[in-house]
């Protein structure tokens, strides 16, 4: 029998979908296993070259999420990356860019959930991490609009910092939820000017229809 350490009984993993106490090989606990809404993937979503999300943005995902975005649950993004994982099917990229907050924001929140998820995607993959862009005006939040108005909100937002080479690199973007694409497409955007020849996306949720969940028809 195997004794536990005392950063386990200190700090025991949690459920990241209800924060129930698990076993240490477990990803989440019995009750949520069944409810995951799971997603086909990859995605196509013009103007990037593939999106990968495991869930739809409902249900014990969506709480995991808001748990990690608002509510300081920052042990989430560890839990979530191996979802993550999966959802990229063994694909390989050259770096993982996490898409950047604007620093007005950061300061407030006190981290970036883009930047966490990204960090334990890179050890979980043995992909780098590469904070490549930077945010560098203030914007409206994203969730206040209709989609044309999330497009010139974000209207050159980003840019690559100084120094950073992605000339003919394939990027994996990492953000923690796609709606309509429009801060992705204008990170990928960002990334292509400054050379980038691929770019894709993976984010732990997807905004998506019925039609699109795996055994629907539509």
């Amino acid at each position: 029998m195997r004794l536990l350490s005392l950063w386990e009984v200190l700090f025991p993993k949690q459920c990241p979908f209800c924060g129930k106490v698990i076993p240490g090989k477990a990803r989440c606990c019995e009750g949520c296993e069944p409810a995951l809404p799971w997603l086909k993937t990859p995605w196509d979503l013009p103007g990037l070259d593939g999106l990968f999300a495991p869930f739809s943005y409902e249900g014990a995902a969506e709480n995991a999420v808001r748990q990690l975005k608002f509510q300081g649950k920052t042990g989430r993004a560890r839990s979530l990356a191996p979802y993550l994982t999966d959802s990229l099917k063994g694909a390989r990229f050259d770096c993982i860019v996490p898409v950047p907050m604007y620093r007005k924001g950061l300061r407030k929140r006190g981290y970036n959930q883009a930047a966490l998820l990204a960090r334990f995607l890179g050890e979980e993959t043995g992909m780098p991490v590469c904070p490549a862009l930077r945010k560098h005006r203030d914007t409206a939040q994203q969730h206040d609009l209709r989609a044309r108005e999330r497009r010139i909100n974000l209207k050159d937002a980003y840019r690559v910092r100084k120094g950073v080479s992605l000339e003919g690199k394939s990027v994996l973007l990492c953000d923690d939820v796609v709606t309509t694409g429009s801060t992705l497409l204008e990170a990928a955007q960002t990334l292509r000017k400054a050379g980038a020849a691929r770019v894709y996306a993976v984010t732990v949720c997807k905004t998506v229809r019925r039609a699109d969940l795996p055994g629907e028809v539509g």
